[in-house]
C-alpha cells in the first residue's frame, strides 16, 4: 500500500510575508489557481496579493459541487502548475478532487478548522442529488494564517473540536465490527485517532481562549485524524454511527456544521455502547459545543427520523447494528441523552 504524506504545515500570524517563500520551496513552478468561493476571496485578499506578486495567480470560484462539474472543471486545470485551495470544506474538497483528476500538486489554506477534511484523500461532492465520498489528493501542504483562524467565529473551531471527539465513537465502533469478524482493527491507526481526541479535551481552556496554542492544537488534531484515515485507507478509523447519524441528518436538509452534527451523534452512539457518554456531554459544553436538537437547528422529529435511517446510510458495521433502531427506540435514546 502507498501511503503519500504532507511534506510541509505552516503555521503564522503573518503569512502574506512567508508564503512566497513556503511556495518556492516547494519547486511547483510558476502557475497557480487558487480555488475558492467569492467569501473567501475576500477574507484571503492579502494572500493572493502576496502571491501574485510573485507568482501567475489565477483566483477560480468553482460554480457548483456537483461531481460531474467538477470533473468537467479539472480540465482547465491542466495548464496550471500547482493549486491552492482556501476556505472550509467546499473549496478544499473541490480543490482536492481536482487537482487529483488533475494530477496537479495543491495546497490546502484553510480559513476555519471545522473538520478533519483538510489532510484527508477523500472529498465529499455532490452526486445527483446525495453527498458522495470519493478518491481525491491529499495536500502536498498546509499553510494556516493565525490571524484569520482568530477572527472567525469561535463556533467554527468548536465544531472542530466536535470531529475530533467523534473519533472516540467511531473507534469504539470499529472494535465492535472487528470482534464480530467483519474487518481487520488496526490498534496503531486507531490510538491515532483518540490522539486527536485526546489532545484536545487537554486543552479545553487555551483552546476556547481562540490563541495561537489552541488554533494549532486543534490543527494537529485535525491532521492527525487525517493521518489516520489516509493510513487505513478509508475513513473508519474516524467515522462510524455518529457519522452516520450526520449524513441522515443532512440528507433530511439539516444546516448545522458537520462537526455539531456529528458531536450529537456521539453522544447517542456512546449511549448505545454503553460508554460514558454523560462525561461527554460535560466536555462537549465545556468547549461550547451545542448538545440539543434546538443548539444546532434541527426538530425533534429530525432527529428521530436521522436516527432512524442512520443505520442504512451505507454498508459500514456500527453499534447501530445491534439495535432496533424503531422510531420509539430512537426517541427513547434522544431523550435519554438529553438531545430532544
Amino acid at each position: 500500500m502507498l501511503v503519500n504524506l504532507l511534506y510541509k504545515v505552516v503555521t503564522s500570524s503573518d503569512l502574506e510575508k512567508e508564503i512566497n517563500d513556503v511556495l518556492g520551496s516547494m519547486g511547483f513552478g510558476r502557475k497557480c489557481a487558487f480555488i475558492c468561493d467569492d467569501n473567501i476571496s475576500k477574507v484571503a485578499s492579502g494572500i493572493c496579493s502576496s502571491v501574485s506578486s510573485s507568482y501567475d495567480l489565477d483566483v477560480i470560484c468553482p460554480e457548483s459541487m456537483e461531481k460531474r462539474h467538477l470533473e468537467e472543471f479539472s480540465r482547465r486545470l491542466n495548464s496550471y502548475d500547482f493549486i491552492i485551495g482556501a476556505g472550509g470544506g467546499r473549496s478544499i474538497d473541490a480543490a482536492k478532487y481536482t487537482a487529483f483528476l488533475a494530477k496537479k500538486p495543491w495546497v490546502a489554506f484553510p480559513t476555519i478548522l471545522s473538520h478533519d477534511g483538510v489532510v484527508s484523500s477523500r472529498a465529499v461532492l455532490n452526486d445527483s442529488g446525495s453527498k458522495a465520498s470519493v478518491q481525491a489528493k491529499e495536500p502536498a501542504a498546509i499553510v494556516v494564517d493565525l490571524k484569520i483562524i482568530e477572527k472567525a467565529p469561535y463556533r467554527f473551531l468548536a465544531a472542530g473540536v466536535g470531529d475530533l471527539l467523534s473519533n472516540v465513537s467511531a473507534v469504539e465502533d470499529w472494535k465492535l465490527a472487528a470482534a464480530r469478524g467483519k474487518e481487520p482493527f488496526r490498534p496503531f491507526i486507531s490510538r491515532l485517532s483518540l490522539l486527536a481526541a485526546d489532545s484536545v479535551i487537554d486543552s479545553t481552556e487555551e483552546i476556547k481562549s481562540v490563541k495561537s496554542g489552541g488554533i494549532e492544537t486543534v490543527l494537529w488534531g485535525l491532521i492527525a485524524s487525517g493521518f489516520a484515515m489516509n493510513l487505513h485507507g478509508s475513513s473508519r478509523p474516524c467515522s462510524g454511527s455518529e457519522h452516520n447519524f450526520s449524513h441522515a441528518l443532512e440528507a433530511l436538509g439539516a444546516g448545522a456544521l458537520h462537526g455539531e452534527q456529528v458531536a450529537i451523534g456521539t453522544l447517542v452512539s456512546m449511549r448505545l455502547q454503553e460508554k460514558d457518554w454523560e462525561s461527554m456531554r460535560n466536555t462537549m459544553e465545556g468547549f461550547g459545543i451545542p448538545v440539543t436538537a434546538e443548539g444546532v437547528g434541527i426538530s425533534e422529529d429530525m432527529a428521530i427520523d436521522a436516527l432512524h435511517d442512520a443505520k442504512s446510510v451505507r454498508d459500514r458495521f456500527t453499534v447501530l447494528n445491534l439495535h432496533d433502531m424503531s422510531r420509539e427506540k430512537c426517541r427513547s435514546i434522544l431523550e435519554e441523552v438529553g438531545i430532544i
